[in-house]
């Protein structure tokens, strides 16, 4: 199997410290934990209305409403 790389930076995942973007669906860098020593390619939005998480990659967090891209 091919080694996954981010989406963003175009590095290589480690396999634990990734999510995948709910916009476009592809795999980026995403600390799982504060001492992971990866880039910040995207960050997590809270979802109201689904009273839920979104993970969003840089890229499509860039398109969004800035109202929409409230999150950490």
């Amino acid at each position: 199997m091919a080694e996954e790389i981010c989406c963003i930076c175009g590095g290589p995942l480690d396999g634990e410290n990734v999510s995948r973007c709910a916009i476009c669906g592809q795999p980026f860098h995403m600390a799982w934990s504060v001492q992971a020593q990866v880039p910040e390619c995207g960050r997590y939005l809270i979802r109201d209305e689904a009273c839920s998480l979104a993970f969003i990659c840089s890229k499509c967090l860039a398109t969004l409403p800035k109202e929409a891209a409230r999150g950490q």
